[in-house]
């Protein structure tokens, strides 16, 4: 299959690159200097310049907190995967957010959205479904060259940081490279990619922490971090099937 990658340049984008060779797909991948997902010139110059027989459309806005006063925001979670799957069969990657809790849920299990980042992702799933496309949803990625929490989590700690880290937020830390072998098997309709096992931020980053013997690891209550939008506390996905986060975290600690 020939797939066409636009979002491209971030966290799970990069772990498409270093899986692509292994997937049998021929893959084009762009990133926003390439492409951008909101111009419909852009879109169209893409689809006639590659012709592929799929789309992944990994461009998100994921800044929860600024989704709700951006207004690109709407135009790249929503529009945008709109309306590329109105014209090329499209895998969107979503996001567990979709649920306001408690897992875990079902890829059948209705989507109750808390705040305006998740909203957007539903209605965002909706439109790709809608167009004949697919959903691929995942939760709490890391991995080499991620700037998200767990990603960065090695160097603070060698830096000698004191990292709050979440207690009271349960999660199913999932290594990005696993996810990529999973997403390249396209899977139809609406599934859930995620490690098996869960943890807290906190119990995450101790087991790290054991590996650096540097730096603290400090307890927060997600109400202390005063966030403007909610985040779920319990978007645990079913089934888990992906290899257990505590096998990746050597990896974590070497790769970053």
């Amino acid at each position: 299959m020939r797939i066409l990658i636009p979002g491209a340049g971030g966290l799970v984008g990069t772990a498409l690159r270093a899986r692509a060779s292994a997937s049998g797909h021929a893959c084009v991948f762009l990133d926003r200097s390439e492409c951008d997902v909101t111009d419909p010139r852009a879109r169209s110059d893409a689809l006639r310049r590659y012709r592929p027989d799929a789309v992944l459309f990994c461009a998100a806005r994921t800044a929860v907190d600024a989704c709700a006063n951006d207004p690109s925001a709407e135009a790249v979670n929503v529009s945008a995967p709109a309306a590329w799957a109105a014209e090329v069969e499209t895998w969107l990657l979503s996001s567990n957010f979709v649920f306001g809790g408690p897992g875990p849920h079902a890829p059948g299990a209705s989507p109750r959205p808390a705040g305006v980042y998740a909203d957007q992702k539903m209605r965002a799933e909706a439109a790709v479904l809608g167009a004949g496309g697919h959903v691929a949803r995942v939760g709490w990625v890391y991995g080499p060259n991620g700037r998200t929490f767990a990603s960065t989590l090695a160097a603070r700690l060698r830096a000698g940081e004191a990292v709050r880290a979440l207690y009271d937020v349960r999660v199913q830390p999932t290594w990005s490279l696993d996810l990529a072998d999973a997403l390249f098997t396209m899977p139809r309709g609406v599934v859930h990619h995620a490690g098996r096992g869960e943890a807290s931020w906190y119990g995450f980053a101790l087991a790290v922490w054991a590996r650096v013997r540097s730096g603290t690891v400090v307890p927060v209550r997600l109400a202390e971090l005063g966030l403007a939008e909610p985040r779920p506390r319990d978007a645990r996905l079913a089934p888990a099937t992906l290899p257990p986060w505590w096998d990746r975290v050597e990896a974590l600690v070497s790769e970053t």
